[in-house]
């Protein structure tokens, strides 16, 4: 979730030249240079909300929610018209949990930006994570028409199709996203990955021990491109946290399968 909320700042900060290096220092990970070029900001101006927005998004992002805190609140201090501050403090409410603050913080983040991308996809994050995943799909599939590039819009309405249980659905969402020229090519991994889940439950019950010859080996395939998926997301991103879990996943299903059909039945 924290990759597609990076994204979601830094479409929302800008301009200067040392705004502009605390961006690239952000999508690279770099909190402390981040941190640098923002507090340069501040010195050439203090009441920069852009500056101020960017290091509560340092400190979120590091796990320091009362410092982050502290820098949002500074942004409705300085400009309470400004529709950052609120996003922010709503980000960190949903990063505790926190969904009835978080939507209302997103809400009045909405009333002062009406029809943010941004602030949409938030509210939709908070639909997703506190189980409401027609609300999240219906926010997101407009949006999705719109950006078709913006890679977090389209894992998002995935997940929600996949939360769903629409899985059918969740692969042509996906397979729509990976056939764009992302804008941000760090959700492509994710992509991948969510397509080898998806992949994984579309086997789920389809398996007849009464007729392993004629169900193994079509599910078997399924999985095999499941594990492809998986490897395109290594080769993308090796570092990626959820590769491993799904893998996981993928060994369980397959070892399932054959334990109730072993091959040898299917060969014979």
């Amino acid at each position: 979730m924290w990759r597609v909320l990076i994204l979601i700042m830094l479409t929302a900060c800008g301009g200067g030249n040392p705004l502009e290096s605390a961006k690239a220092d952000l999508a690279l990970g770099d909190w402390a240079g981040a941190e640098a070029h923002f507090r340069r900001a501040l010195d050439t101006d203090s009441n920069s909300v852009e500056a101020l927005y960017g290091l509560g998004w340092v400190y979120h992002l590091n796990g320091s929610a009362s410092r982050a805190r502290d820098y949002f609140m500074r942004c409705l201090r300085v400009n309470a018209a400004d529709h950052r501050g609120y996003k922010g403090l709503g980000s960190l409410a949903l990063g505790e949990g926190n969904y009835v603050i978080a939507l209302q913080r997103f809400e009045e983040a909405l009333e002062r930006k009406p029809g943010s991308t941004a602030v949409l996809n938030s509210m939709a994050l908070v639909h997703l994570a506190s189980g409401r995943f027609e609300e999240a799909r219906d926010l997101l599939g407009p949006l999705v028409e719109r950006f078709p590039a913006r890679g977090e819009l389209g894992l998002n309405l995935s997940e929600s199709h996949f939360r769903l249980k629409d899985y059918d659905a969740a692969l042509q969402a996906i397979d729509r996203s990976l056939g764009q020229d992302l804008d941000e090519d760090r959700f492509r991994p994710l992509l991948h990955t969510l397509r080898a889940l998806t992949l994984v439950r579309l086997t789920a019950g389809r398996l007849n021990s009464e007729d392993c010859a004629a169900t193994l080996p079509p599910l078997m395939e399924i999985l095999a491109l499941a594990d492809q998926e998986l490897k395109r997301a290594e080769e993308l991103d090796p570092g990626l946290s959820n590769l491993n879990a799904t893998r996981l996943r993928v060994h369980r299903r397959r070892s399932r399968m054959l334990q109730d059909c072993p091959l040898e039945s299917v060969e014979e």
